[in-house]
């Protein structure tokens, strides 16, 4: 069977476990075992709805989003695959090279991983768009769970494109006219969209998210339980603090941060370990679930626990910023296993019987919400605000800090610096060089410590921004190519 050729879900099938599959030879979907609906045909009843819902949270957990060990498949294009291409890791002697493609920013049109992360974030669009298709019709039989519903699904398809932006976008300008992703809005089989500008899909992102929050203010029940796996209202607040800081809207950005930080508190030193093992979700906004070994690994492509390989290891440039007696990131993020440092941020719920790296993927964060609002309170130039806001991050972290006082310049350095340092390994780095205007990489390591030969990326490469993938280029007379490839 060929891969999908299309940059739709052709045929979607969503299984009742909540796994959504490509196939080019069936177009149903599977909403029981017993039940099966034509994948075109209108959604019949709220139970439906909420169904194809649990399909599409199940994508974010499939190769090719945050799953990083599906066999034969792409890794997590994003959970690991932006530290792989920043500075923060490097490829170590133990790595079979299955990724050096990627974190050596030699990718072209026709890379496999590019390939299904296209696939992988367009399939959950399509999920997200058969609800917003049928739901206002299905809203009389049980308004406020349609709500619900309809406001998850508006979030995810929100998420998705502006993830997709990052990678394929080769400029984050709120007002760019340059081409980005194709923005869909319908489910359709057929369709070959041209991509829309920049500026058109942060309008889109921002329209959905506006009509979200509007839906998730009137429910008929919570959206989450302890395990925070799903969009609610401050999942919804979160993505608009993220989306509004890539776009330099630094007062909207400040306004959604601090609705999220009204709500949920920074994690004491004793909760902070507690999160990377699912013990706690102090912190924790939104995470996709990851419930057995079945379901992957978000990171296994970095450090393997169940075969003690490291593909990478933690770059020595950034090990160096942590105060390694103090900082409790430090053994939050790293171990010493078999004699060298590894990344073990993401080790597994259980460190005894279950060292899989099966655990939750932290999507968002309240620790990113307050260096969004130091950042933008800067931009602002808020310094007071600012400095407040990056000392609660380092008072909270680091044992016996003293509250900084830095201004200007070195202000706005050191909250980039624990950007950095906060954020390690959870999908940032890179598009945080790329957001500060494609900040050149250098991460160059002996040559007897790592097999890599290509370490620098400059800041005038064509590889900030991923080619579109030739399958869709191939099928698509609308789609156009990204300079340099």
């Amino acid at each position: 069977m060929s891969k999908m050729k299309t940059l739709f879900l052709k045929y979607l099938t969503i299984l009742s476990a909540g796994m959504i599959l490509v196939s080019s030879c069936a177009k149903k979907i599977d909403i029981e075992p017993e039940f099966i609906l034509d994948g075109s045909s209108p959604l019949a009843s709220i139970e439906q709805a909420e169904n194809v819902l649990t399909g599409a949270y199940s994508g974010f957990i499939r190769a090719g989003y945050y799953d990083g060990n599906e066999s034969n498949l792409a890794g997590g294009a994003f959970s690991e695959y932006p530290d792989l291409m920043s500075d923060n890791l490097v490829e170590s002697r133990e790595s079979l090279g299955n990724y050096r493609g990627i974190a050596e920013w030699t990718y072209v049109s026709n890379t496999d991983d590019i390939n299904v992360t296209w696939q992988a974030a367009y399939r959950i669009v399509s999920a997200a768009n058969i609800i917003l298709r049928d739901i206002d019709r299905l809203a009389a039989e049980k308004p406020k769970a349609a709500n619900r519903i309809k406001g998850q699904a508006l979030a995810i398809r929100a998420h998705v494109h502006f993830d997709l932006m990052r990678y394929f976008a080769t400029t984050f300008d709120r007002n760019s006219t340059e081409p980005a992703i194709p923005y869909m809005k319908t489910f359709e089989v057929n369709a070959k969209p041209s991509r829309n500008t920049v500026k058109e899909v942060y309008d889109n992102i921002f329209a959905d998210l506006n009509a979200a929050a509007a839906a998730l203010s009137d429910i008929d029940q919570p959206v989450n339980g302890t395990a925070r796996s799903k969009i609610d209202l401050l999942g919804v607040r979160a993505i608009q603090a993220r989306v509004n800081f890539y776009a330099a809207q630094w007062q909207d950005a400040i306004n959604a941060a601090s609705a999220v930080i009204a709500a949920k508190p920074l994690a004491t030193r004793a909760e902070f370990p507690l999160i990377w093992t699912d013990k706690s979700t102090a912190e924790v906004i939104w995470a996709a679930s990851f419930e057995t070994p079945a379901d992957g690994a978000p990171f296994a492509n970095v450090f393997s626990v169940s075969t003690n390989r490291a593909e990478f290891k933690p770059a020595s440039q950034l090990v160096a910023l942590y105060d390694q007696a103090n900082d409790i990131r430090y053994s939050s993020y790293f171990s010493n296993t078999g004699g060298r440092l590894v990344v073990s941020k993401h080790i597994g719920r259980d460190l005894t019987t279950n060292r899989n790296g099966v655990v939750n993927w932290k999507v968002y964060r309240v620790a990113e919400m307050y260096l969004i609002r130091a950042e933008a309170n800067y931009r602002l130039n808020k310094e007071p605000e600012a400095r407040a806001d990056l000392n609660a991050i380092r008072t909270a972290r680091i044992a016996g800090f003293t509250p900084g006082t830095e201004t200007g310049t070195a202000l706005l350095n050191a909250i980039l610096l624990e950007r950095r340092k906060e954020l390690a390994f959870e999908g940032d780095r890179f598009f945080e060089l790329k957001r500060l205007n494609k900040t050149a990489i250098n991460r160059c390591p002996s040559t007897t410590d790592s097999p890599s030969t290509i370490c620098s990326l400059s800041s005038g490469s064509r590889a900030w921004a991923w080619p579109i993938p030739f399958d869709e280029l191939n099928v698509n007379p609308n789609a156009t190519q990204n300079p340099g490839y």
